[in-house]
């Protein structure tokens, strides 16, 4: 006799109460992708106003007296580009994600649905470690509001489960 113990996510019927699941996904896919498109636009916007604030800002600065470190202005130079660089290439692999999981949703392919649902497991699974962290720093505004987003997440998840699971069990899925 063979015991298994598994959490079964659940199953929905509906997105947000009045959408059906493929325009759900779909909706879900397309504010993903908004998103992602408007952060990587401000990602490079802040890395081309870095750069003419480094030219520029440092002598606007010394006009008016104000004393510049050049080393730490050049610090934060490189931190502001790794991180600016990073956020731009998260966004990038996310339009990507979001357009497979629209382009998957139209089509009714289930294949194109599993990168965001795997991205969306994942970052949960970090934001679980960011609520565990906040608990132990005392930081109970962060906690309950990572828990807030984690409960919207967790919805959306199961909303695109959801309607990848009925793409195999032959549930008819009309063309958008």
């Amino acid at each position: 006799m063979k015991s298994t113990m598994a959490a079964k996510v659940p199953i929905v019927g509906e997105c947000c109460l009045c959408f059906d699941l493929k325009t759900g996904t779909i909706i879900l896919g397309v504010l993903n992708l908004i998103v992602c498109v408007i952060g990587a636009i401000l990602s490079i916007g802040l890395v081309i106003s870095w750069a003419v604030f480094v030219g520029d800002g440092d002598v606007i600065m010394k006009e008016n007296g104000v004393a510049v470190n050049p080393g730490l202005v050049e610090a934060v130079g490189i931190v502001l580009y790794i991180t600016t660089s990073v956020i731009f290439i998260v966004c990038v692999f996310y339009i990507v994600i979001a357009s497979l999981l629209i382009h998957g949703a139209r089509t009714g392919r289930p294949g194109f649905l599993t990168p965001w649902l795997v991205l969306t497991a994942v970052s949960m699974a970090l934001q679980l470690v960011n609520v565990v962290g906040g608990l132990i720093a005392l930081e109970w505004m962060k906690v309950v509001l990572t828990i807030i987003g984690m409960a919207i997440e967790g919805y959306f998840f199961v909303c695109v489960w959801s309607f990848r699971q009925q793409l195999p069990q032959g549930v008819f899925v009309p063309k958008a």
